[in-house]
């Protein structure tokens, strides 16, 4: 509980960051109901869009599914040189690379 400062009480720390409160809960819960009830309306409303209104509307609904990544900026200044071997990490062969420019 807050005291009239706004400040939660001694011993009393509050909801632990992250989360999701009775009410939010009850909402996604109502929500996935509401989807999940209406799944074959909705995937056929989503089939009579246009391809490019489709894919716009995919990529909508997966930001509240999917969580955006961060831009991440490396200001590192050493002159140290990694290398990488992606074909060693993935345990390809020679036959397995397809070399474009022979073709």
């Amino acid at each position: 509980m807050r005291d009239d400062k706004g400040r939660f009480a001694e011993g009393n720390e509050g909801r632990p960051k992250g989360s999701v409160g009775k009410s939010n809960n009850k909402i996604r819960e109502a929500f996935q109901m509401l989807l999940e009830d209406n799944l074959p309306t909705l995937k056929r409303d989503i089939s009579s869009l246009e391809p490019k209104e489709r894919v716009k509307f995919m990529l909508d609904l997966a930001t509240f599914i999917i969580p955006k990544m961060k831009s991440v900026q490396v200001n590192d200044t050493s002159e140290e040189t990694i290398e990488i071997n992606f074909n060693e990490e993935i345990n390809w062969t020679s036959s397995d690379v397809i070399d474009f420019e022979e073709k």
